[in-house]
């Protein structure tokens, strides 16, 4: 199956997207030129899953070059169909992802993925993983591959928690400083912003905003919306984190205890059902309630349409929910990434240097997984100051 595009009229406006994306992607585009002589993955499948938007077009570009051919799926409300469009018409990739695809299809996409038998895959919020553990039809492939990345804190910690890798390395991208500090401080803390403000064109500043979460991600969002002349207050359960929000200088809570006052609430954990229905009917009318963590579960949206009266798009990526007594809250982009299914996601530079992670990574991978032990470990520390070098040298004038 080449892919599941089916408007390839679109693919003139995903080749221009990916052409500004490029412009300012130099790290990515010094690696391509790099590959295009060396091929690392000469002969090799990568499988992935990632948001499929320009960014990633650019660093497919440079597997590509290396010498790969990438099948691809993306996440439900992430992926700019346009994107898919221009990737789907390269030689040697395969799409499968879809801007309108449910929960439901996009694991059939990530099926599709491993069913082109990957010898290395790049995992973003451990999707590909759990269906190789969890599918007695993949399973073969944990012996299979050599190796993996995920990209993400959910990810990880699905690896760590439940789905238990033990057939092949994975490094985990997220666990470097470069990709906690840079991507999801600065890069997740400003395009939360951006696709907020997009999606609502509401002022932020001087309102009442509760981010549920402070990992490196959410102390990012609370940080720009700080910026932005919000009052945040910061639900987090973990007491180190919690801690560390209140050194910082943020108001910290119960979830219980501020949602009433909130005008908007930012769910940003990596965790189910963070927003349930006794939550909903704590808020007052009119709050905006979006999510900055990696599935839309984090808000319990069938809860919230059980205790609704009515419902409408009142906006584009907004619903409006009627609640008994006459409220209303307005759910963002069907409670998907709001930065990425209402924006474009983190910065182009950010994402230059996390997808670098990513190449390079994937090269050590496709060399030297056998000097690796099986199982979610770091980056080798090489890599990682590589890549950082590399940024420095770019973004420092």
């Amino acid at each position: 199956m080449k892919s599941v595009i089916v408007d390839h009229s679109l693919a003139e406006a995903g080749t221009r997207r990916i052409d500004w994306a490029r412009t300012n992607m130099p790290i990515v585009v010094g690696l391509a030129d790099e590959f295009r002589q060396s091929r690392p993955f000469e002969n090799l499948r990568i499988g992935i899953c990632l948001h499929v938007e320009a960014k990633t077009g650019v660093w497919i570009e440079a597997l590509v070059a290396g010498g790969a051919e990438v099948f691809i799926t993306g996440s439900p409300g992430s992926t700019q169909d346009d994107t898919a469009a221009a990737l789907a018409d390269m030689d040697n990739v395969h799409v499968f992802a879809r801007s309108d695809e449910t929960f439901d299809d996009h694991l059939l996409h990530c099926e599709y993925v491993l069913q082109s038998s990957p010898d290395l895959i790049a995992d973003n919020g451990a999707d590909l993983h759990h269906l190789i553990y969890s599918r007695d039809s993949y399973r073969h492939l944990g012996e299979a591959l050599i190796g993996a990345t995920e990209e993400t804190t959910t990810g990880t910690t699905r690896l760590r928690e439940s789905i238990k890798c033990r057939d092949f390395p994975t490094l985990s991208i997220n666990d470097t400083l470069t990709k906690r500090i840079v991507e999801n401080r600065f890069g997740v803390g400003s395009s939360v912003i951006d696709g907020l403000m997009r999606a609502t064109n509401v002022m932020l500043h001087g309102k009442n905003v509760v981010v549920i979460g402070y990992g490196y991600c959410g102390a990012g969002v609370a940080q720009r919306l700080r910026g932005m002349g919000a009052h945040v207050t910061v639900a987090e359960r973990d007491p180190l984190t919690l801690l560390e929000a209140h050194l910082e200088g943020f108001r910290t809570s119960a979830l219980e205890e501020c949602v009433s006052a909130a005008q908007i609430v930012i769910t940003v954990t990596g965790y189910d059902d963070i927003l349930k229905r006794e939550h909903f009917e704590m808020m007052r009318t009119g709050v905006i309630v979006a999510n900055a963590g990696h599935f839309a579960s984090e808000i319990d949206v069938p809860a919230l349409e059980d205790l609704s009266v009515s419902k409408r798009e009142i906006r584009d990526e907004i619903t409006e929910y009627s609640l008994p007594g006459e409220r209303k809250l307005f759910l963002v982009s069907e409670g998907n990434l709001v930065n990425l299914s209402a924006g474009d996601g983190n910065p182009i530079e950010i994402m230059d240097l996390g997808l670098a992670l990513q190449s390079l990574s994937l090269r050590y991978l496709a060399r030297d997984a056998e000097s690796l032990q099986n199982g979610v470990q770091p980056v080798p520390r090489d890599v990682e100051r590589f890549v950082a070098e590399r940024a420095v040298a770019h973004w420092i004038k």
